[in-house]
Parts: C-alpha cells; structure tokens; sequence
C-alpha cells in the first residue's frame, strides 16, 4: 500500500495547487446532527478516520457517509441553488434518447457515481462505494422522508454507500435502491457507457440475495430518463478544451482546483484492493472524496450546460466563440436553421483567431448553400477571404464554381479560380490538401475553354 501512496502524492506534487476556497463540508447522521470530528492520519480503521454510520438493511449490513452542503455554497462561480432553475429538459432536443422531457427537473435527480474495482460490468468487478447527491431539506422533517420533501430544498446531501468486503455488496445495494426510490430522473458522468451497465449487472447478480422491492432499481433500467453530461459536454467544449475529462472540465469549466485529498481514478482499484488486504483506511479516504466532488461537480456542470444550450434564445452573446459554433452545429442537426444562423453571426463577430472564424465561416457557408441561398453564401465567401488570413482556398472554389454555374460570369469564375490556383501553389506543402492543385487546374482550363468557345459564338454572331 505504500507504494500506492507513495505514486499518489508523487501524482499531487505535480498539480497546480487550489485557486479558490473549497467547500465546507461537515459530516452528519440521518438525524441532521454533526457527527464527531475524526483525526486524518495515513493509518487506521475506518470507522475511525470517516464519519459516517452502519446500516443494516433486509440484504445485511454497509456503511454509509452521510454529508449535507447548504444551497448558498458555490461551484463553478454559481451557488448550488442555480441548478434548480435550470430545466434539464431543455437539454431534450439535443439528446432525445436521454427521455429528460419526462425526467422532471434538478430537484427530483439522483446525482449518482460509482467507484469500482476494475473497468466493465464483468462477473468480478464490484461497485464497493455509489455516491447518491439528491436535493434536501435538511435536517428533515420529522413527518416527512427525507427524500421526495415536498418543503423547498435547503441542502445538496450526498449519501456514499460503502461494502467494507464483498459479502456487504447486496445490502449496499439494497441501501442504492432505497436512496434512489422516490427520484424520476438520473444524473450521471459517462453513467450511459460504464456506471449503469455496471449497476444493472450487480443487481443481476444479487437477486437472490435482495429483497423484492430492491431487485431491480426502475431509474436505472433503458429508457428512464437519464442525463448523462459527458455527452452534452463534449458536443458544446470539445471544441475549446483538449479533454472533456471531469477533472479538466472542473479546471476550464468551473475554474477549481481539487485539493491533494483527490486520487487519481486510476489507481482507485489498487487502493480499495489493499485496504481489503490491510483494514487500513487511511487511502479510502481519498476515494471518498474523490467521488463526492465528483458527484457536486455534476451539479455545476449540469447547471452549466442548460444554461449554454438556452443561451441562443436569450443571452446568445455571453458564450465563447467556439461554444457558440458548436451550438450551432447542434442546432443545424436539429434542423433548426434560424437558431443555427444566431449562432453562426455571433460566433464570427466574437471569434478571436483565424482558424476559428475560417470554421465558423465554412459551416455557415455549407447551410446557405443548403439552403439554395446563392447570393448570400456568395457574400459570406467573400467575408471569408477578406477577414481571414491563410491558404485556405475553399471560398475561392465556391465563388468559381457560384459564378460558373449560378451567375454565367465566366470572367468572374475564372478570376477566382485563377486566385485560388495562385494561393495554393503560394502555400507551403504541408498546408495544401491532396489533389487540390490538381483540381483547381482542371477548373482553370475548363473555364479558359468555355470562355474561349463563348468568345468565338458572339464573334461569330457578330459576323452573321
């Protein structure tokens, strides 16, 4: 285990240390009533070093964490509360398969994260700890559950149920199936590609060892609504950012720095391996934290991406140029041309580089042609070349070919052709595309043909 530890801070020395003040977190029961403080040494058992209560279900015994966050705590520049004016649906039309017009809103969600021992959903690979994040009113009330309060939230709790070994899996479980019972929609990050096939399996795997009711859990079955944020984040920061990982939409996004009690999710495995090995939980402590930050991250991120995808509707002008071009090819998939073209004139008065305003340039272009909008593709075409510096020869193509087989000004088509050739064989080797040259001398000459075949009609009609 030393080893592991000695590779994670070796990991944590490398990081840019936290700009700005973390969350306060304090531990509690089911009661509301904080919890006694507990030392952080590398060493220990854990009951000893993580607050948190066993719980004892039809299924057998788990340990749970149980930590409350009070609405007005900020992530990512916003309090918490931001998310619950945020309408998840919103996010429907973009990704229809995510059923979120039938998933309610922020309020009624299971901000849900696993931690496991290897990757795949296969036979041997455990959830040993599942985050829950739900939106509370906390403490509650005496005659009221816990979840599903009909009293206006005040905190975002998040309950992290562990196994302390594998013989605790089916309690665990069970526990997931009680916490998630009242929620109608699910929030995940990747949660479509790894944390639900995973989820579905282990309870597969346990039935015989569950209580009826908690057999299967209906949030986490096909066709729930579900709203996984790796997908929509990447469709609108891809663009912008080198990874969508969370830890770099944390940074980018949400402008935080975890603190050294993050783990790398690599060597998670590893850790939970050894403290089965060991009982010592010093190590378990930064898994527990690295799923919860994971788990309130998402609510930033979630409150985010509504809020972008709306933008174009109200507030086009607050998002960066490259998230506004990416919004607009969302848009054009949807076949909403109008909202697209909002997009397209804001990203080209914003964009701040040439390869950007080049791309905002070519898909706008490439839908007025769509459009059978000549005239004014004709235009933008020309916007390209004089407010874009480079070798990109595209908008010289388009206007020979506009002028060739729209207007009939074979001068003018040839002209361009004639700029286009010029640029390209100007243009280092490495900036030139396969068969370009090729083609813009093939145009050329066909086009010095047919105006030497026009010249040589009128000169003959003249003398007729």
């Amino acid at each position: 285990m030393s080893e592991t530890l000695d590779r994670m801070r070796r990991l944590h020395n490398l990081r840019p240390r936290q700009s700005q003040p973390e969350l306060t977190y304090i531990p509690i029961d089911e009661s509301g009533d904080p919890l006694p403080p507990r030392r952080a040494p590398s060493r220990g058992r854990l009951e000893e070093l993580l607050p948190g209560l066993e719980i004892e279900n039809a299924a057998g015994k788990c340990y749970v964490t149980t930590i409350a966050t009070p609405l007005n705590a900020a992530r990512g520049g916003a309090p918490l509360s931001r998310a619950l004016d945020a309408p998840p649906a919103a996010l429907a039309p973009f990704h229809p398969d995510f059923r979120l017009e039938h998933g309610g809103d922020f309020a009624s969600a299971a901000f849900v994260d696993t931690e496991t021992t290897g990757l795949g959903a296969g036979a041997g690979v455990y959830a040993f700890l599942v985050g829950v994040g739900t939106f509370e009113t906390w403490p509650p009330a005496a005659d009221a559950p816990a979840r599903g309060s009909p009293l206006a939230p005040s905190h975002f709790v998040v309950r992290q149920f562990f196994m302390r070994h594998p013989g605790e899996e089916a309690a665990l479980l069970a526990a997931v199936a009680e916490a998630v019972g009242r929620c109608t929609l699910m929030v995940t990050f990747n949660g479509r590609g790894f944390d639900l096939p995973l989820l579905r399996a282990r309870y597969r795997q346990n039935r015989s060892l569950l209580p009826a009711p908690h057999r299967s859990v209906d949030l986490f079955e096909e066709g729930r609504p579900h709203l996984d944020l790796l997908l929509p984040a990447r469709r609108l920061w891809r663009r912008r950012l080198q990874s969508c990982r969370l830890i770099h939409l944390e940074q980018q996004i949400l402008g935080m720095q975890r603190t050294e009690e993050d783990v790398p999710g690599a060597l998670i495995p590893q850790l939970y391996l050894d403290y089965l090995r060991t009982q010592q939980a010093g190590a378990m402590r930064h898994v527990f934290y690295h799923n919860r930050e994971d788990i309130i991250s998402m609510v930033a991120l979630g409150n985010h991406l509504v809020r972008a995808y709306q933008s174009s509707l109200d507030q086009i002008d607050v998002l960066p140029a490259a998230d506004l071009l990416s919004l607009a090819t969302c848009y054009v998939r949807q076949g909403e041309a109008e909202l697209a073209e909002r997009a397209y004139r804001a990203a080209a008065a914003m964009a701040g580089d040439d390869r950007l305003r080049a791309d905002v340039f070519a898909q706008w272009a490439s839908l007025l042609k769509r459009q059978e909008r000549w005239a004014e593709a004709a235009e933008l075409w020309q916007r390209w070349l004089s407010s874009v510096a480079g070798a990109n020869v595209l908008p010289f193509i388009e206007l020979a070919k506009y002028h060739e087989w729209r207007t009939g000004d074979l001068e003018q088509a040839e002209m361009w052709a004639a700029w286009g050739l010029h640029t390209v064989e100007s243009a280092l080797a490495h900036q030139r595309l396969p068969g370009q040259m090729a083609d813009l001398r093939h145009r050329l000459a066909r086009l010095q043909r047919k105006r030497s075949g026009r010249r040589q009609e009128d000169e003959g009609a003249s003398g007729a």
